[in-house]
């Protein structure tokens, strides 16, 4: 029986009696925790590159709403001059029935002109007894006037126009000013109606 043992062990390879080292494509932990942490990495980065896909898409949406809206700006500037001299033209006072005609086509043309400028998004400035704004006007003159309050436009020089909101052209105006009584002691000079400068 002895014999058989010796026979039996000298059939068995010795090398499988002991473990064996770890053969090359045999799976881990740590090989399975290094896929894990790229695989998060390139889900952070295409979270990240989404968010700003998203924001690039927002901000040419933007861009390209505010072109539509006002970009007809500068045809608009082009054409406002033809609007001045229309309501120039129709501000005259008709003194006989030729240029009643004359008058009245001329009208007709400025409507019909201004209702298809708002089509596009073009609105008139109200001045008139509106309070003074430096957002929407351009004073070119002050004027002292019993009965009105300091600040209040008197008449437009040149109509102002909004464009979709927006300032287009100011409407240049003549503002009230409050008439000054002279201090006691303060008797030089004249008062020329002219408020005086800032550096005055």
């Amino acid at each position: 029986m002895k014999d058989k043992d010796k026979e039996f062990s000298k059939e068995v390879p010795a090398d499988l009696c002991e473990p064996a080292p770890e053969e090359e494509g045999q799976v881990t932990a740590a090989t399975l925790q290094e896929p894990a942490g790229e695989l998060e990495e390139i889900k952070n980065r295409f979270a990240y590159l989404a968010a700003e896909f998203d924001n690039y898409r927002k901000r040419v949406g933007r861009e390209k709403d505010t072109l539509v809206a006002f970009g007809n700006e500068r045809l608009l500037n082009a054409i406002l001059p033809f609007l001045d001299n229309l309501e120039r033209a129709m501000s005259q006072e008709a003194g006989n029935t030729a240029a009643e005609g004359l008058l009245a086509g001329v009208r007709l043309t400025y409507d019909q002109f201004l209702t298809e400028l708002r089509k596009f998004g073009l609105e008139r400035i109200c001045s008139e007894g509106e309070k003074f704004d430096p957002n929407l006007h351009e004073a070119i003159a002050q004027v002292e006037l019993e009965g009105k309050p300091g600040g209040t436009v008197l008449s437009e020089a040149r109509r102002g126009y909004l464009l979709n909101g927006r300032l287009l052209r100011p409407a240049q105006v003549f503002v009230a000013q409050e008439r000054t009584g002279e201090a006691p002691g303060r008797g030089e000079g004249t008062d020329s109606g002219i408020p005086p400068g800032p550096g005055n």
